[in-house]
């Protein structure tokens, strides 16, 4: 299993981005706090931002995505 926790001295990549109305067809990372737990396209977003769907390869092809805050939760813009 690949290890997605970020060393010290390394930065995150990406932007993080708070309104995610604007993700659609963007390639993004989901962190919590130093950790990443998934990656992939935004294929939609609820109309209130709250909700992403990821479209991911892999044996699981598609994610839900709660917006939730205060846990260190963090979605960033690589592509």
């Amino acid at each position: 299993m690949k290890d997605f926790t970020r060393g010290p001295g390394e930065s995150m990549p990406g932007k993080i981005v708070s309104d995610w109305r604007q993700l659609p067809g963007r390639v993004v990372q989901v962190w919590h706090y130093d950790q990443l737990v998934d990656e992939g396209s935004v294929e939609t977003v609820s109309v209130d931002g709250g909700i992403l769907w990821l479209e991911q390869t892999g044996p699981i092809e598609r994610r839900m995505v709660v917006k939730e805050l205060g846990i260190g939760q963090q979605v960033r813009v690589i592509g």
